[in-house]
């Protein structure tokens, strides 16, 4: 078993892996129109359409290899509608949109994402009346009707069936992204910015100053900058594990949830499951208690599982913001500094919606529709 490695670098490709690492272009652009620092899922969907909406010259910096942190751990599912019952309307809206963008981007890009269309079962740990309104891509399902859709479902008391929702795979994603997202490089660490009157003049990085006409800070959790005070957020990190099995003799018509997790298998035929909750643990090492519950887990739910090998276990942490929702702001008292965080565990499904209104955003001066749900407001006092 590989501990501590993910399944999703053994299943990328060669070039895959390549793109994510770039370096330092020795022609790096110091004077960018638009510099975008995080190159996570979020910050190269922001780059990919500051540079579709024609916004000049874009420059990404990232002080490890892209898509290093949560984005590139991640289950990458795309299922806005399974957000209905816990997120706010504003999020569930802006979780829709995102997801058509990303196809949309997807079919314009000659499908260099990859976005697959799923279906989710989420096994119930109680029935609900079959005439139960959930919406209209939602179905609620008997034992019956949730084992005819998914057989080596176990014993349910029935289930919710998710239509057209998707996934990616993580580390595709970020080349595509990479790959329209302007100038990138990695292994840059910003030390700081100068500012001047309501303006950031000067990003300070490890590689030298970059004297940017807009940045945006999209780096997990709201970087602490001594001179951006405008900058902070009630703010943590989550911890979460996830595991990969060993290819089963089945495949799985369906992407599964339950209370213990998600459970997703992959091309190759490799069961991804887990998603846990380990608040308060800050050690970055994998545990074998949360593993051995998510595979307890993963056989109720599917019991031919039992007997698998386990071939990767992985934990990661995400970014979340006090109220669990994300920030996608201007920063107050600065005309040329956006800043977006505390995506949680839904980065990759919001990073296409983000990106495409912060884009909108520094194109126009003005905050588009529906985003002020997100802004730093809500935490002022």
């Amino acid at each position: 078993m590989a501990v501590g490695e993910t399944v999703w670098r053994d299943t990328a490709g060669v070039g895959v892996l390549a793109a994510l690492e770039p370096g330092v272009p020795p022609d790096l652009d110091r004077r960018p129109d638009v510099l975008v620092v995080g190159g996570g899922a979020v910050g190269l969907a922001t780059a990919a359409l500051c540079s579709r909406a024609g916004l000049g010259r874009v420059v990404v910096i990232e002080r490890d290899r892209l898509a290093a942190g949560a984005s590139g751990s991640a289950a990458a599912l795309l299922t806005p509608e399974a957000h209905v019952w816990t997120d706010p309307p504003p999020f569930v809206a802006l979780a829709r949109t995102s997801l058509q963008l990303l196809r949309a981007l997807d079919a314009e890009w000659d499908g260099a994402i990859g976005v697959e269309t799923l279906e989710w079962l989420v096994a119930l740990p109680q029935a609900l009346p079959l005439d139960a309104e959930l919406g209209a891509l939602v179905d609620v399902l008997d034992p019956d009707g949730a084992h005819a859709i998914e057989p080596e479902l176990g014993d349910v008391p029935g289930a919710l069936r998710i239509r057209e929702q998707a996934r990616v795979h993580p580390l595709r994603l970020a080349a595509a992204l990479a790959a329209r997202a302007g100038t990138v490089a990695t292994g840059v660490e910003m030390l700081g910015v100068t500012t001047a009157g309501e303006r950031v003049t000067a990003v300070r990085t490890s590689h030298g100053d970059i004297h940017p006409g807009a940045v945006v800070f999209a780096t997990g959790l709201a970087p602490t900058v001594p001179e951006l005070p405008a900058l902070a957020v009630p703010q943590r990190w989550v911890k979460g594990h996830l595991l990969a099995t060993a290819p089963p003799p089945f495949r799985l018509r369906t992407a599964l949830a339950a209370l213990e997790g998600l459970v997703l298998q992959l091309e190759g035929g490799e069961i991804v499951a887990g998603g846990t909750l380990d608040v308060g643990d800050h050690n970055p090492l994998v545990r074998d208690d949360v593993i051995a519950g998510i595979r307890k887990g993963l056989a109720a739910l599917v019991p031919r599982t039992a007997d698998l090998e386990i071939g990767y276990a992985w934990c990661c942490f995400r970014p979340t913001t006090e109220d669990e929702q994300p920030v996608i702001d201007r920063a107050g008292g600065l005309e040329n500094v956006w800043i977006t965080c505390g995506h949680f565990r839904t980065g990759i499904l919001m990073a296409a919606a983000t990106g495409d209104v912060l884009a909108g955003w520094i194109e126009s001066g003005r905050p588009p529709d529906g985003v002020a749900p997100f802004g730093l407001a809500r935490f002022a006092g």
